[in-house]
């Protein structure tokens, strides 16, 4: 199946440079977390600002390097800096440049976020002919991920601080939440960034760990249609429910699909299915049908 030069891709470049170029200007901008620590210990100031340093050189070099792991890496590491720095405008006096510093930060979130730059992260990934689109979130699945993310952040962050302190009891109470965090909590989040709709030279692919217990190839051959998903759409919903419009692929012939537990009870079946039809929730299904 050819793939057709996507004219949204210097776009997307141009919002990946912006990422990069607004997290580098951060050191030069009053992004300071001595702001917060003023009055700690020595230890607590020292062990903050290295944290500080750290996170935005692991941001730094997840801008620059393009992948899926990358990618959940910025939408874990990114909530930090947009907080930070909103919470310093907010309670040391807001001057203009911790007001620009606040923008900043939120402008960094909010391309991280984004559709464009998700593509970009996920396309990075792929091999030879294979052209990658990334797949919303069910939206079941937010408020649970927005949770761990924040465990994820907050125990990360906390234990050596509290180590610094010397607060002994709930530095081993964060630090245990560390580990369950990069345990179980972080591989599970990173599965949001490895859920994409692939075009190969065969067909289709649907690479989806949380819906799907295997991937759903679909040959060239047996596709006959995609379009945007009608109102009164009977396709299975790979999607598990999110927002904006899904995508309807339906086949010449009925199609094996299988379940993972939450696309089985999302969809009230077992394990696997026949489907004719299936919608899948690109989050750019104009860029996918100009692709195909």
């Amino acid at each position: 199946m050819p793939v057709k030069f996507d004219r949204n891709l210097r776009l997307d470049t141009a919002l990946v440079w912006a990422l990069r170029v607004l997290v580098g200007c951060l050191p030069f901008i009053g992004a300071e977390v001595s702001a917060l620590l003023d009055g700690q210990s020595t230890s607590t100031q020292t062990t903050g600002t290295c944290l500080a340093w750290l996170v935005w050189g692991a941001i730094v070099i997840a801008s620059f390097v393009t992948h899926p792991i990358t990618l959940t890496l910025l939408r874990i590491g990114t909530p930090v800096i947009s907080s930070f720095l909103i919470v310093v405008a907010a309670t040391q006096g807001a001057s203009s440049l911790q007001i620009i510093s606040a923008a900043v930060g939120i402008a960094i979130l909010l391309l991280s976020f984004s559709a464009e730059l998700g593509g970009v992260y996920v396309q990075a990934s792929a091999y030879g002919d294979e052209k990658r689109f990334a797949l919303r979130p069910p939206v079941v699945l937010v408020a649970p991920v927005v949770i761990a993310t924040l465990v994820v952040d907050v125990s990360i962050i906390s234990a050596p601080l509290l180590l610094a302190e010397n607060n002994w009891l709930v530095a081993a109470i964060a630090l245990f939440g560390s580990i369950i965090s990069v345990k179980y909590l972080i591989p599970r989040i990173h599965k949001l960034s490895r859920r994409w709709l692939v075009f190969v030279p065969a067909g289709l692919v649907v690479h989806d760990e949380i819906v799907l217990s295997m991937n759903l190839l679909i040959k060239k051959q047996d596709l006959n249609r995609m379009q945007l998903a009608r109102d009164n759409s009977s396709a299975a919903d790979l999607s598990a429910l999110t927002w904006g419009v899904p995508l309807e692929l339906s086949f010449n012939k009925p199609l094996d699909v299988s379940l993972s537990a939450i696309g089985a009870r999302h969809l009230k079946a077992v394990s696997a299915i026949h489907a004719q039809s299936v919608l899948i929730a690109a989050s750019r299904p104009g860029a996918v049908l100009r692709a195909k």
